[in-house]
């Protein structure tokens, strides 16, 4: 629809693995350096996981479209099958056409096509997607197959690929015995802020129209937001900006574009559901829309260093100097945490920091602000308060000194 709008060849941002289009930002190249680690060494089992919507198949699609003819590639996405249904399906899928109908049968024959691709120069790969569905006792069976070996070599390199439930199913009593062993695993985070931006200029830029979709710099914050770093949210909302934009004639990317897309999804930012919502009272709700004022009160150790009033829908909080709120402090990252208002609702978000922000002791990704809300970040305590209506603006106002100074746009 918004091809020819934004000068593009084809689509930036399909949901399905191309792996011309896959970004190798720093989580997924350390991910993909240990599944080849694991096959390099015939270590025999590797095991990846990662939240919904990370590019755990992406990763896969890639690392499989690099592996040459002298190994033998096979790959399961059913899951939800009992022992028995597993491995017949991976016969089908190894090329027998009789499976043996017993579950010691059908393994016999598996580790036998086995030893025969090995004694052909061949060794097997096997990678076993959603493996967060496996039964405890499926999950034995392959770790035994990938521990087979032929003169001291084992005979193929299983990848289990799931959700994080993979890894508290492998923590279970009748399994974690068998596979603490196991050194190759790795679990798959998001994006960090920084690489959003990468990732979404590496997709235009394969789609052909890197320089002809011109994207504002303060946008990438809210798709953090919003998105939560995950791939697959991502390619969704920034399908739905770029359709937005071209319904609208517009060529510049800017926070309103952003806003507008989200407003039609009607999605609320990362990590909060509609149920979760602090609910609020009619009454009292039609007061503080009269009180739309707020400030964060900003302290550290135990002396008043300054507030900052908001002002903005979004406010990012960082130690680099084009953050909307600027603290400081080598604890805090350059892009550390932002405050989004969705209607009557306040939240704080972590930005991915290094350091992270901390709620009564608990590091955070997102919770919402009540007055009197205090959040840790780095050596500085935020305090969420409502302010007067008086209360100047940031723009007239150097009201937090050096230990914190603010930037107005």
């Amino acid at each position: 629809m918004y091809y020819e709008h934004f000068n593009l060849k084809e689509h930036p941002f399909r949901l399905t693995c191309e792996t011309k289009f896959f970004y190798l930002s720093p989580e997924h190249t350390h991910a993909n350096s240990i599944m080849e680690f694991a096959l390099i060494n015939r270590q025999g089992l590797m095991v990846l996981t990662g939240d919904v919507g990370t590019g755990k198949s992406m990763l896969v699609a890639h690392f499989l479209s690099r592996i040459d003819n002298s190994y033998k590639v096979f790959q399961i996405g059913q899951t939800l099958l009992t022992e028995a249904e597993c491995l017949e399906l991976l016969l089908h899928e190894m090329g027998e056409a009789k499976p043996e109908t017993t579950v010691s049968g059908m393994f016999k024959q598996i580790v036998a096509l086995l030893e025969d691709f090995h004694k052909q120069g061949k060794h097997t790969i096997i990678v076993i997607d959603d493996a967060q569905n496996l039964a405890a006792e499926t999950m034995l069976r392959l770790y035994e197959l990938s521990q087979r070996k032929v003169d001291d070599k084992k005979i193929c390199t299983l990848y289990l690929v799931g959700e994080t439930e993979l890894r508290k199913n492998l923590e279970a009593p009748a399994i974690r015995d068998f596979i603490s062993n196991v050194n190759s695993k790795y679990h798959l985070g998001v994006l960090s802020l920084q690489d959003i931006r990468k990732y979404i200029l590496h997709r235009l830029a394969v789609a052909g129209g890197h320089a002809s979709v011109k994207l504002a710099k303060d946008i990438f914050p809210i798709i953090e937001a919003y998105t939560g770093g995950r791939p697959r949210l991502i390619n969704v909302l920034l399908d739905h900006i770029l359709t937005y934009a071209y319904l609208a004639d517009l060529k510049h990317i800017t926070s309103k574009v952003v806003d507008a897309a989200i407003a039609e999804l009607q999605w609320l930012p990362f990590g909060v559901t509609r149920g979760t919502e602090p609910a609020v009272e009619p009454e009292k709700a039609a007061n503080e829309e009269r009180r739309t004022s707020y400030k964060i009160i900003i302290q550290s150790n135990n002396k008043h260093r300054g507030e900052y009033f908001i002002r903005k829908k979004r406010v990012t909080i960082g130690r680099h100097r084009e953050n909307d709120l600027r603290i400081d402090d080598p604890l805090i990252s350059r892009q550390h945490a932002q405050i989004i208002q969705q209607g009557r609702t306040i939240y704080f978000r972590d930005l991915n920091s290094t350091n992270g922000s901390y709620l009564n002791n608990k590091r955070i990704d997102i919770a919402p602000l009540e007055e009197g809300t205090s959040i840790q970040v780095g050596s500085y305590k935020l305090t969420f308060a409502r302010s007067n209506k008086n209360t100047p603006s940031n723009s007239n106002s150097n009201n937090v000194l050096e230990f914190a100074t603010t930037l107005t746009k």
